[in-house]
């Protein structure tokens, strides 16, 4: 396995590690995000995740997700077929609801809406899906990447030669992905499993979402700031005063958060 990793220096944001002799641009100023919708749940929420245009919330009961339009103005309620004492976080694709707790991976097909186990004894610490059905996991108790196949067979994808502390991970254009480490490096890797690219964030970021376009968008928990990497180029935003995030999601030409688990707030992106 050949692992590329040229590292520049960019001032005073990043260390940037790449392939080739690419131009990167200094970010702008730091500009306010411009809020068009805001929406509170009726009771509190630990994740959210887009479903192309919509957007699904998993709320802390561990009883049910919540599906919202495009406008947030319609609530369509999933129950789940058994409570998660302790729910973490959940994923989509096109045939799947994923959700997960401290220690189990759960699948849920949407034409059948029945929740049954699928990873155990697992400490999810990102999903995304590589094809339809399929996932790749990290684990944040045995530090790999697991591919999950639709049928339920498990291979370990990256391991701590390739990464080390793999966190959330985004599905890139062109058959890339991309993981956050715990240590706040970015490792891009392809469908092979191959390393081809480092980035060293000069601070850690525990979130991070995608466009279709590639563009990342990495915050904090419990912060308010919103770092974009697009195009090589790197903009500080900001949610304003008074949030607290708690998680994030990219829409067509928008962004969502969950604040402080009881309210969705949904930016427009710059």
């Amino acid at each position: 396995m050949i692992v590329v990793r040229r590292l520049l220096v960019l001032f005073p944001l990043v260390f940037f590690g790449c392939r080739g002799t690419g131009q990167v641009r200094i970010a702008r100023p730091e500009q306010r995000l411009e809020v068009i919708d805001s929406l509170r749940l009726a009771v509190s929420a630990v994740d959210i995740c887009g479903e192309g245009d919509r957007l699904v919330v998993l709320e802390s009961s561990g009883i049910r997700l919540l599906r919202f339009d495009i406008g947030m103005a319609r609530c369509e309620t999933i129950p789940l077929t058994r409570r998660l004492a302790a729910p973490h976080g959940l994923a989509s694709d096109r045939f799947y609801f994923y959700v997960y707790d401290d220690h189990v991976l759960y699948r849920m097909l949407k034409d059948e809406l029945e929740l049954k186990s699928w990873l155990v004894n697992v400490r999810v610490a990102g999903l995304v899906n590589y094809s339809p059905g399929e996932m790749l996991v990290s684990d944040g108790e045995r530090g790999v990447v697991w591919y999950k196949t639709i049928f339920g067979e498990s291979r370990k994808f990256l391991d701590i030669s390739s990464v080390s502390g793999p966190g959330p991970l985004v599905a890139l254009p062109a058959g890339m992905f991309c993981v956050l480490t715990s240590s706040g490096r970015l490792v891009y890797f392809n469908r092979a499993g191959i390393v081809v690219r480092t980035v060293q964030l000069k601070e850690k970021y525990d979130l991070i979402a995608t466009d279709g376009s590639g563009g990342l968008y990495l915050a904090k928990r419990g912060q308010t700031r919103l770092l974009i990497m697009k195009q090589e180029q790197l903009i500080e935003a900001s949610f304003g005063q008074d949030v607290s995030l708690m998680a994030l999601a990219v829409l067509r030409g928008r962004i969502a958060i969950l604040n402080k688990g009881n309210r969705i707030i949904i930016y427009r992106l710059p």
